[in-house]
């Protein structure tokens, strides 16, 4: 169902611990290590990550209310997918296929660095607006098996940091002098309060900022009303547009669906529902087949579109996957392996932080010339002024960069 959602829109359009101590952040203690050659990548089929991101969406709409909801499926399945290969084969299989791999045989010594270069390769790059990666916190006092930090390290953007667990304020410093760090100062404060103190600890963090294919022009943005809710209304800086856009009205979904190409083979879908059917639309969009869809075409359009940086924090504890029903974080994950002494460990915090950042940076000025000699007032518009869903893909497989759900453009 998932893929067929996505396919038709598209049609639109090693690792080593670092020690902390409290007057110094955490740095590598020693070179990153270097990768090996050889190992092949798998192919683009290999991963389909839309029935995962569906799921989460699902559970996070029924919790957040009239929140703003962000999260990024891609990173969060870095992480979760390097702790699977430290767990028993049977468990590992389940949470794999759950996050949208094809587990088809028995997984040799290489997949765990297969697989998690395949995730990597499809994060767009650095350059494309795109800072991810992983921390695993771990008691200073327990020593990390080499094999796990190269598999971090090498495959999946992951430090492993060792903090002092056994010290609660202490920790606290560790935890956010390192998140801070590897953030670039996005996040000066991963938790308020740890609960309780854990031997494992995962923060997970994506934030983009992308550039659209066509930009807006910022001198025609201005302040405008947004709906967030019956009867209330606020202001917003509104980025407008003229231009061609990959439009279409679905009424089996009771909205807008409209394309919009960023950089770096990176694409916005973005659906807005009709008014007072928003609840309507979400129910739709979990269920809806979509095979009678047609390939929406270019049309002549004035397009509203607000400005906006969304930062948002989950605990991911205690959301499920759609099949196995596994929480992402399960209780009874082995993790002995990950240490030298095979010490029991088990992850009772795991922290998901996302921003996106949507503004009117763009590659290039789109040719509008067909439309100088028609007057605004008979070109079609479209205000995004309600809230709206949006889903962030990458071109590659079409899997989901980013997916969430935009109540208010202005509250963090």
């Amino acid at each position: 169902m998932a893929h067929s959602i996505l396919s038709l829109w598209l049609l639109v359009a090693g690792l080593v611990p670092h020690s902390c101590d409290q007057e110094t952040p955490p740095t590598s203690l020693n070179q990153k290590v270097s990768p090996t050659p050889g190992i092949p990548r798998a192919p683009r089929p290999f991963f389909n990550n839309q029935k995962f991101a569906l799921s989460l969406y699902r559970q996070l709409s029924g919790t957040e209310g009239g929140k703003n909801v962000l999260f990024s499926p891609l990173s969060i399945s870095m992480p979760l997918t390097l702790l699977a290969f430290q767990d028993k084969p049977k468990v590992r299989h389940l949470v794999l296929r759950d996050l949208g791999f094809r587990v088809t045989k028995d997984l040799d010594t290489q997949a765990p660095l297969h697989y998690g270069e395949h995730l990597d390769a499809l994060m767009p790059a650095e350059k494309c607006g795109i800072h991810t990666g992983s921390l695993l916190f771990m008691d200073k006092r327990v020593q990390p098996e080499m094999r796990f930090l190269m598999q971090a390290q090498r495959a999946y953007n992951s430090d492993v940091i060792l903090i002092s667990l056994g010290d609660y304020e202490l920790a606290q410093k560790q935890i956010n002098s390192a998140i801070r760090d590897r953030t670039r100062g996005k996040v000066k404060r991963l938790l308020r309060d740890l609960k309780p103190l854990s031997n494992l600890l995962l923060a997970n963090y994506n934030f983009f900022k992308g550039k659209w294919k066509y930009r807006f022009n910022p001198k025609l943005t201005e302040m405008r009303y947004f709906s967030v809710g019956e009867g209330v209304q606020t202001m917003v800086p509104m980025m407008q547009r003229v231009g061609w856009f990959h439009l279409q009205h679905f009424t089996h979904l009771h909205s807008h669906v409209l394309q919009m190409p960023y950089t770096c083979n990176i694409s916005g879908v973005f659906i807005l529902p009709d008014e007072g059917r928003f609840e309507d639309c979400e129910k739709a969009l979990m269920k809806e087949s979509f095979d009678t869809w047609t390939r929406p075409l270019p049309r002549r359009r004035w397009l509203f579109f607000p400005k906006f940086s969304i930062p948002v924090a989950l605990h991911m504890e205690n959301f499920k996957y759609a099949t196995s029903k596994l929480k992402l974080i399960y209780e009874h994950m082995d993790l002995t392996g990950i240490t030298v002494k095979k010490t029991p460990m088990s992850v009772t915090t795991a922290v998901h932080r996302s921003e996106l950042t949507v503004n009117e940076d763009g590659a290039e000025e789109e040719d509008i010339s067909s439309f100088r000699s028609i007057p605004k007032p008979l070109i079609s518009s479209l205000h995004f002024n309600r809230p709206f869903i949006m889903l962030i893909l990458e071109g590659a497989g079409h899997n989901l960069l980013f997916m969430g759900k935009v109540m208010n453009p202005i509250s963090a």
